[in-house]
């Protein structure tokens, strides 16, 4: 099974919060994290694909909300990068904050190219360059370096809501 609901929408809740009022409250347009990307990727790797969807679809919905794009953009993208960015369950991984660095910068790059290239199916006008050079790339960095910061704790998380399964002999 999952993670229980009353764990991830809280913390995704949380995380949208943070990034879509907090940030562009402090008035610094250059530190733009990518909280609710960060954790969805960073679930993928740990929990696989089944569990990093729906994270990636509340996610995306929350954020939709929240935002002034056409309702269904972010989710649509996260869902998308969620599925891109599973791992699978291997074990190996879960320990590794490697891993989940290098799948956040990429995912930031890709959700950033999926997100624009949505708003354009929309008709909404998309200058592609500009956005690439001043919201992607940085977005990603911003991302990467905060993803150490988010692994510990989706560790944390992740080790107290793993169900063990015995094994009769």
């Amino acid at each position: 099974m999952g993670t229980p609901w009353w764990v991830a929408t809280p913390l995704l809740f949380g995380a949208v919060l943070l990034q879509s009022s907090f940030f562009p409250a402090l008035g610094i347009a250059w530190l733009r994290p990518d909280f609710v990307l960060q954790m969805v990727v960073i679930w993928a790797v740990l929990r696989g694909w089944r569990e990093a969807l729906p994270w990636g679809f509340v996610g995306g919905l929350l954020l939709d909300l929240f935002s002034g794009a056409p309702f269904g953009t972010a989710a649509l993208a996260l869902v998308l990068v969620a599925f891109c960015c599973s791992a699978g369950n291997a074990s190996a991984f879960r320990d590794n904050p490697l891993l989940p660095v290098v799948m956040v910068f990429w995912a930031s790059v890709l959700y950033g190219l999926l997100y624009l290239f949505l708003l354009r199916t929309h008709e909404v006008p998309v200058p592609w360059l500009t956005s690439l050079r001043l919201v992607v790339v940085p977005g990603a960095i911003v991302n990467t370096v905060l993803a150490p910061l988010t692994f510990w704790l989706l560790t944390r998380i992740e080790r107290r809501t793993r169900r063990t399964i015995a094994v009769d002999w």
